[in-house]
């Protein structure tokens, strides 16, 4: 790194910008990959994908129904942001089921099979 006129350095690179901001009391991110201290979260045994329209005057939703509310309530929420994103569409978490807007089972069950669920279509 090289010194400017300015007294400022030039950083180069995002090690450089992490060492920086460690060195200015901030603390160092975990890397996704590596594996955070703590329990290890208990996943749902098997996860039910489902189209509904009932009580929604006709509009089709996607139902992801196995979580247990209290149990997987932080994996709950933070499956439904990603499949919220990887399908475009809003929705969200309630009471243990996850809700998209539209009818994207294949999708979801897709996703949610490649992320380690277990996954069963339900209905038609």
């Amino acid at each position: 790194m090289g010194k400017r006129g300015d007294g400022m350095q030039r950083l180069q690179g995002l090690d450089a910008l992490a060492e920086l901001h460690q060195a200015m009391g901030g603390e160092q991110a975990v890397p996704a990959d590596e594996p955070v201290d703590g329990p290890p979260a208990v996943l749902p045994a098997l996860l039910h994908v489902s189209r509904d329209r009932k009580s929604r005057k006709g509009k089709v939703v996607t139902l992801v129904e196995g979580f247990d509310a209290d149990l997987h309530a932080d994996i709950g929420e933070a499956v439904a942001r990603s499949l919220k994103a990887l399908c475009g569409v809003g929705g969200g978490w309630k009471e243990g089921v996850i809700l998209l807007q539209g009818d994207h089972r294949d999708r979801a069950a897709a996703w949610l099979t490649e992320h380690g669920y277990r996954t069963k279509h339900k209905g038609g």
